[in-house]
């Protein structure tokens, strides 16, 4: 301590003592670091970083599935518009640049959704061929790379052999080069391998009837107003002298459908009620539509009294002693032909068929009836014989 004077002042009597300031090795000037506890790492550092990562992934893989389903939603509905749209060229356009904005990388998917539903929904008509042909100039497509989407769309619909069918009709329809017809011979083969033998034969004799069978169907759709061959023919791959011999049938049938010269040749037309139930009532007193009729006939339209009624009912025929009753044949163990009293029609195109009740095809088999499995007119129907 120092006086006023700046004299040094005190000493040991203030217990004060002078300390010498200096290196001394011995000693340290750090400050021991305190113990970490690993638990508290854990809390604080590594299960907030697990925490975010999962957050992470698991928001990437809920987003990229929602966008995946937005995308494949906007693949079905671009397919069911442009079917929908499939005779008007401008909308067709419309829904493809509007589709093609919000697609990415998804072309592919695009048309063989499109051609998956054309083929179910839609008949072989001129119109239809046109409007198949624009979309494939819509995408761009080169005949190669058409005839390699309807084989991929064919190997997509293993259990539709029908719109298989089609698929290579259209194609042959579209396709001009004879590269891009040879490219469809894949689907020939699928088709083909459906048969145990003659495959080949089966599929080309299934083509040329599609052809024909659409080429009909328009003839009647045109009317008796036609004065010459119908326009289409070429088109649908039906030769000329065919077409013609097709127009004048139809022709001569005064422009009937099959179904309409069906009817037209029914000697009574019972009436029905909604349900499709014979309404006995209506029928004139004096008259009996039915004498034609055999007995499993009338017993298909519910014609026949129930047992009690032939009990009460006297018989009038004469009386037979027993003993002039000759035995009857026995029984043959050959298996009978069908008396179900039941219409059999095979659809031309795709070979699927119809076991009508006969006086019911009205409700089963009505004149507006498409097949399910190729969507053929009604017209493309034929009747088939019990025993065949």
């Amino acid at each position: 301590m120092y006086n006023e004077d700046g004299e040094a002042v005190g000493g040991n009597e203030y217990g004060e003592a002078e300390v010498a300031v200096g290196n001394d090795d011995g000693f340290s000037s750090q400050v021991a670091a305190p113990d970490i506890d690993p638990r508290s790492i854990m809390i604080n550092v590594v299960a907030p970083a697990v925490a975010s990562a999962a957050t992470l992934v698991g928001g990437g893989y809920l987003g990229t599935r929602a966008f995946n389903r937005r995308q494949d939603n906007l693949v079905a509905t671009f397919a069911s518009e442009m079917v929908y749209h499939a005779n008007n060229l401008d909308e067709m356009s419309l829904c493809y640049k509007d589709t093609k904005k919000k697609l990415i990388g998804r072309r592919t998917e695009m048309v063989t959704a499109y051609l998956e539903l054309f083929m179910k929904k839609k008949v072989i008509t001129t119109s239809a061929i046109s409007s198949l042909s624009y979309v494939f100039s819509l995408f761009g497509l080169s005949e190669n790379k058409a005839a390699e989407l309807l084989v991929l769309t064919a190997t997509n619909m293993r259990k539709a052999p029908a719109s298989r069918g089609k698929l290579l009709f259209f194609g042959e329809r579209i396709l001009k080069s004879p590269e891009g017809r040879q490219s469809l011979q894949p689907i020939r083969d699928m088709l083909a391998s459906n048969y145990r033998s003659g495959g080949e034969e089966i599929v080309e004799v299934a083509q040329r009837t599609m052809g024909e069978s659409a080429y009909k169907s328009m003839v009647v759709s045109m009317g008796p107003e036609q004065t010459s061959l119908t326009k289409g023919w070429d088109l649908l791959g039906v030769p000329e002298d065919v077409a013609r011999s097709i127009y004048d049938g139809v022709a001569l049938n005064s422009f009937k459908s099959d179904a309409e010269d069906y009817y037209a040749h029914q000697a009574f037309q019972p009436e029905y009620d909604k349900d499709g139930n014979l309404v006995v009532e209506g029928m004139k007193k004096d008259e009996d539509p039915y004498a034609d009729m055999t007995e499993s006939q009338k017993a298909a339209r519910g014609l026949l009294g129930n047992d009690k009624d032939k009990e009460d009912k006297p018989s009038t025929s004469p009386a037979v002693d027993d003993d002039d009753v000759q035995p009857s044949n026995p029984p043959s163990t050959s298996s009978p032909k069908s008396t179900s009293g039941a219409s059999i029609y095979e659809c031309s195109s795709c070979g699927y068929t119809l076991f009508p009740a006969k006086g019911r095809e009205f409700k089963f088999f009505p004149e507006d009836y498409v097949c399910p499995e190729c969507g053929g007119p009604r017209e493309g129907f034929v009747e088939r014989g019990a025993g065949e």
